[in-house]
């Protein structure tokens, strides 16, 4: 048994006696192959940090072109998110004919532009890239990898419409989200329900996190109905100062006398256009109702006159005498 094990034991460290041979020649080509020294770094990033929904532009250095053992060189950037490519340019080569001293000197500048997801979280991301000697791609390659920074500076708005008073519109407007909102200014854009009377911008200023202010617009309308989306923009420049533009939209609810004062029909019909779809005409029943009252008073007073007479004729005659006596 223990002749057994130790013929075991002589047999692994004979394995792997020659697998560190076979690697120290396989290095040793290589080195022969090979030997030049290329060295790649990330030299410009913009813009820093990076934000979401938006785009970074990297440029890469990578220095020992001009040494003629390299043969050309490949490089190629591996994207993972949540960065991505919108072209299949990941793989880049450059041949011995292609590089001129002139241009390049000593090194090889590498440019890409690369898509950062709407979703992006705040705080490091890694990029890999990979690189080697010759024309393309081969097992003998060297690979690095950069943090990369996401901010996303963007912040969040919630609106309400707080009064609405013959055609003026109150919204009051608050930043929900983390970041300070600069130099705001909501504008009423051209809509085909509503119109901004006067002016269709509002200075707001700036906004912190959790506050909110209140802006008004007159508007006129087209609508024929008692709601309707009023369509506004929000614009203000972030941390980065960036000059943004958030869309929003309101359910406007009008009651019908205010669509009138605002110059808007209500859909119930006119009192006149609906008697004159039956054809009785508004004029024509004035005079009825004034002849009416007319032929009312005259029947009242002819009434009245026929039962004074009527009383005189019937006074008994000893009731005559004694008025005549006194008389």
């Amino acid at each position: 048994m223990e002749r057994k094990n130790k013929h075991r034991g002589m047999t692994y460290l004979i394995g792997l006696f020659v697998f560190a041979i076979i690697m120290i020649n396989t290095a040793s080509a290589n080195s022969v192959d090979n030997p030049c020294a290329l060295n790649a770094s990330l030299i410009y990033q913009n813009p820093y940090p990076v934000i979401p929904n938006d785009y970074v532009e990297l440029v890469f250095h990578v220095s020992g072109i001009k040494n003629s053992n390299c043969d050309g060189a490949w490089f190629e950037l591996v994207p993972s998110y949540p960065f991505s490519l919108d072209e299949d340019d990941a793989l880049r080569t450059l041949t011995e004919s292609a590089w001129n001293p002139t241009n390049y000197g000593d090194v090889w500048l590498i440019i890409y532009k690369l898509r950062v997801d709407k979703d992006a979280l705040d705080g490091y991301s890694e990029i890999e890239i990979k690189y080697g000697p010759g024309f393309s791609q081969s097992y003998s390659y060297s690979d690095k990898s950069f943090e990369i920074t996401v901010q996303d500076s963007r912040t969040y708005f919630d609106a309400v419409i707080q009064e609405v008073s013959e055609g003026d519109v109150s919204i009051a407007i608050a930043n929900t989200g983390k970041y300070i909102a600069n130099s705001i200014v909501v504008r009423i854009p051209e809509q085909e329900g509503f119109k901004a009377t006067g002016t269709d911008g509002q200075m707001v200023g700036n906004l912190a996190a959790g506050d909110y202010n209140i802006v008004s617009f007159t508007l006129e309308s087209a609508v024929r109905k008692e709601s309707e989306l009023l369509q506004f923009d929000i614009h203000y420049t972030d941390e980065l100062g960036e000059r943004r533009i958030v869309n929003m939209e309101l359910p406007l609810q009008m009651e019908t006398t205010l669509l009138t004062k605002m110059g808007i029909e209500s859909n119930l019909p006119k009192r006149s256009t609906l008697y004159n779809k039956q054809g009785i005409d508004w004029t024509l029943l004035i005079i009825i109702a004034i002849g009416i009252v007319i032929a009312a008073i005259i029947m009242h007073k002819g009434i009245s006159h026929k039962r004074k007479k009527s009383k005189s004729e019937n006074v008994p005659d000893w009731i005559k005498h004694a008025k005549d006596k006194k008389k």
